[in-house]
C-alpha cells in the first residue's frame, strides 16, 4: 500500500449505542476481514457491536466487542468476536476507502514515561509512514438520543514498535471542553522520537510557540467550528440531527493536519 495520506472522509467509530447503525460503513461496497489466525474473508454491511461503559446515565466509553456482517445480500447477519479480528479493509468499488485495525495502546505522562499496561482498541488508520496515525471521535451520551462530541482520540505508532501511544490527555475522556484532546501531543511524540535531536528541537519550538503561547488554540477555534457548522445545517433537519457528528469530523480533520505536519517533520529529520 502506498504510504501516503489516507485522507478519506474521516470516520466516526460507532461509539454510541449497542448495535447502532454505522452510516460511514454503509458507503463502502465491500470489506475484507483479516483474522488473528492469518485467514481472511470478504463481507458486506459491516457494523461494530459495542460494549458500553456507563457513569450514571452518561455513556463515557464504548469498546468494540464484535462485528456483524453478511457475506451475501440475502443472507442472515453473522457475528464475529473482536478478539478474533486483526484488521478490516473497507473498499468503495476497487479502491480502499478505510482501514480499521486492532491496536495496542500505551499512555504517556509529562515526564515521557510510558505506561506498563496496554489496552486494545479498534481505530481507523489516517496516515501510514514512519509514524502511523490512528483516530476516532468520542461522544458522551445521556439517555437514548442526546449525544455530544467531546474530543477526538489520536494514537501514534513508530514504525517497528508493537504499540501505539495515546496522544491525548486521559482525563479529557470526562472533560466537556470540546476538542481538548490536542493538549498531550508533544509528550506523546517525545515518547516515540528516541534520540533524533533535530526532531526533538522541533518539538521544543512547537511546544513554546504553539502550546505555551496558545497559538494552537487560535488555529483550532473549536467553538467557531461549532457555530459556523450550526449555521450551515440549521435549515436541514436531517443534517441538524447529525450536528455533533459533522462538528466532530471537522475538528478531527483539522487536528489530523497538525499531527500529520509533525509526523512529516519526523520523516524529514529522522532516519
Amino acid at each position: 500500500m502506498n504510504k501516503k495520506l489516507l485522507f478519506v472522509a474521516f470516520c466516526i467509530l460507532n461509539l454510541i449505542m449497542n448495535g447502532q447503525e454505522n452510516t460511514h460503513n454503509q458507503e463502502n461496497s465491500m470489506a475484507e476481514f483479516h483474522l488473528e489466525d492469518g485467514s481472511s474473508f470478504k463481507a458486506n454491511s459491516v457494523e461494530a457491536v459495542t460494549k458500553t461503559i456507563n457513569l450514571g446515565q452518561i455513556i463515557v466509553n464504548n469498546r468494540v466487542s464484535a462485528f456483524q456482517y453478511t457475506t451475501a445480500a440475502d443472507e442472515k447477519r453473522k457475528e464475529i468476536n473482536s478478539k478474533d479480528v486483526r484488521k478490516i479493509i473497507y473498499y468503495k468499488g476497487d479502491e480502499i476507502s478505510q482501514i480499521q485495525e486492532k491496536i495496542k495502546v500505551k499512555t504517556v505522562d509529562k515526564k515521557g514515561n510510558l505506561s506498563n499496561d496496554t489496552a486494545e482498541t479498534f481505530e481507523y488508520l489516517l496516515y501510514d509512514g514512519k509514524i502511523k496515525l490512528y483516530s476516532s471521535n468520542v461522544f458522551e451520551c445521556m439517555g437514548l438520543n442526546a449525544c455530544y462530541y467531546t474530543h477526538s482520540n489520536f494514537y501514534i505508532q513508530k514504525s517497528g514498535e508493537p504499540y501505539t501511544v495515546l496522544a491525548v490527555k486521559q482525563k479529557s475522556q470526562f472533560n466537556s471542553k470540546m476538542g481538548s484532546s490536542i493538549e498531550n501531543i508533544v509528550d506523546a511524540f517525545r515518547a516515540i522520537a528516541g534520540d533524533c535531536s533535530s526532531f526533538n528541537q522541533y518539538l521544543n519550538s512547537f511546544e513554546k510557540e504553539m502550546m505555551q503561547e496558545k497559538h494552537l488554540d487560535k488555529t483550532l477555534q473549536y467553538q467557531e467550528i461549532y457555530k459556523t457548522t450550526l449555521q450551515e445545517v440549521k435549515k436541514d433537519r436531517e443534517q441538524t440531527k447529525r450536528l455533533f457528528y459533522i462538528v466532530g469530523d471537522k475538528i478531527q480533520n483539522r487536528q489530523a493536519e497538525i499531527y500529520i505536519g509533525i509526523i512529516k517533520e519526523y520523516e524529514k529529520n529522522c532516519p
